[in-house]
């Protein structure tokens, strides 16, 4: 006997009927209004972006913080008679330490590299049509026996010295037109890295208390089981992050010093302009070594070509090191995903949020696939089932079903 309320039924079902009807509405205006909404969204990334900066300064000199902290917090207990005041001026001392040394090193590698990177341009741009004389000659003695190859680079060259003698002109007028808001976009960046600065010492400052507000709020909303569980999602996701992002710092680190060392030992042309774009680039997984190596190889071929074939070399050196030896020796296995889903973070962060989203979406993904996993394994051991995945191949599956028939039987 069904002891439901009719009434009740029908209002379940027109609730029901209502929340279809007004997610599919929904769904429609985002589907036509997409455009407007990214703006919109881009608006509020734009006013946020000082906080972002904060956001990610604290969190790349957290590790800094700890350590300044933990030596000092003893030379200052040991000396204030009020343990509290002094821990609070252990902490201060360390972040503004910390903060010091990280704005050191931004405006010291600044200070290093971008004069430059500066020469190596302007160098190139003013010896790029006699180089282009220069390999125009020596195709005409490398290439003299085949005339159609011959033919096929001529035409390249003279491709090039239109392009240059004719269309650079007009980029650089339309450049020079679009200048002012590119020297405003710059000084709007260092604002905005300023106020993150600022907003990193306060997030430092105030980290204890702030992280302990937010386990409060966490407890009165949800039960105490919901919030361990989510404390240890967060903590998972903190070594994700922090060891990826950071070890893969290192390693560019050092695969651009590395690159600086071989270059200025060859000899190689813009040797701190290739060796800066090799460095930067290999942060970005798997395509970062192609993105920053194919670009190089060719500029310093345009000066040498017999250079550009050494550099070519060294640089597969290079990457074959990094991926064999430094880059496992430093990162290890801090993601837990295999290749393929690697390269699918990549490509849908990539596509998503550019260069920086090549970058942080193999930690992101890591976690959210972290996420799903305890999820998935979660809602078998409700079922009493199995959580190990080749306990579900095909061979797997037949034995047990064969298993359960002869239980039946």
């Amino acid at each position: 006997m069904n002891d439901r309320n009719p009434k009740h039924e029908y209002l379940f079902k027109g609730i029901t009927a209502f929340l279809v009807i007004a997610a599919c509405v929904l769904f429609a205006f985002l589907i036509f209004k997409i455009s407007a909404i990214l703006r919109v969204i881009g608006k509020i990334f734009s006013v946020l972006e000082p906080i972002v900066f904060g956001l990610v300064i604290a969190y790349l000199v957290n590790p800094m913080v700890n350590f300044f902290d933990k030596h000092i917090s003893k030379i200052t207990l040991h000396r204030a008679k009020n343990k509290k005041t002094a821990l609070r001026v252990a902490d201060f001392v360390s972040v503004i330490i910390s903060i010091l040394i990280f704005a050191g090193i931004i405006v010291g590698l600044f200070w290093l590299v971008i004069p430059q990177l500066i020469d190596s341009i302007t160098d190139f741009v003013k010896t790029f049509p006699k180089k282009l004389d220069s390999i125009n000659a020596w195709s005409d003695s490398f290439l003299k026996e085949n005339k159609n190859l011959k033919s096929v680079f001529d035409s390249v060259v003279s491709y090039e010295k239109n392009w240059l003698s004719n269309d650079l002109s007009g980029f650089v007028s339309n450049a020079a037109g679009s200048l002012a808001s590119g020297v405003w976009s710059v000084v709007n960046f260092f604002k905005n890295f300023l106020l993150g600065l600022i907003f990193a010492i306060y997030l430092l400052c105030n980290k204890e208390k702030m992280l302990n507000q937010s386990k409060k709020m966490m407890f009165a909303l949800f039960s105490d089981k919901t919030v361990g569980r989510i404390l240890s999602w967060l903590s998972k996701s903190h070594k994700v992050f922090s060891g990826f992002i950071n070890g893969k710092l290192l390693d560019s680190l050092i695969i651009g010093v590395l690159c600086f060392i071989g270059t200025l030992i060859m000899g190689t042309p813009y040797y701190m302009l290739v060796s800066v774009i090799i460095g930067v680039t290999n942060i970005i997984p798997v395509f970062g070594p192609y993105i920053g190596g194919i670009p190089c190889v060719i500029l310093v071929a345009i000066t040498n070509p017999l250079k550009g074939l050494y550099f070519a070399l060294f640089i597969i050196f290079l990457q074959m090191l990094d991926g064999n030896f430094i880059g496992p020796k430093i990162l290890g296995d801090k993601t837990g995903l295999s290749n393929f889903w690697v390269m699918f973070a990549i490509v849908v962060g990539g596509g998503l949020f550019g260069v920086i989203g090549m970058l942080v979406g193999v930690p992101a993904f890591a976690v959210i696939y972290y996420a799903f996993t305890l999820f998935v394994n979660y809602r078998l051991k409700k079922k009493n089932m199995s959580t190990n995945s080749n306990d579900y191949s095909r061979e797997a599956l037949e034995n047990a079903s064969e298993s359960k028939e002869e239980e039946n039987a």
